[in-house]
């Protein structure tokens, strides 16, 4: 996840490591979500994003 954040949306882990356990939990809800969306997406044969609109 940490690799993620720091690769497609520029957030340094560092950012991730000094946020209060609450935010960390919904960062990774939302990581999962996104990863959830994805998997659908790609069950239906539809590409979710290029690396271009990261």
């Amino acid at each position: 996840m940490l690799y993620y954040y720091w690769s497609r949306k520029g957030i340094r882990p560092s950012e991730i490591h000094n946020m209060p356990a609450g935010e960390q939990h919904l960062l990774r809800v939302f990581y999962e979500m996104e990863l959830e969306e994805r998997e659908k997406l790609a069950k239906v044969g539809k590409p979710m994003f290029t690396m271009s609109a990261f």
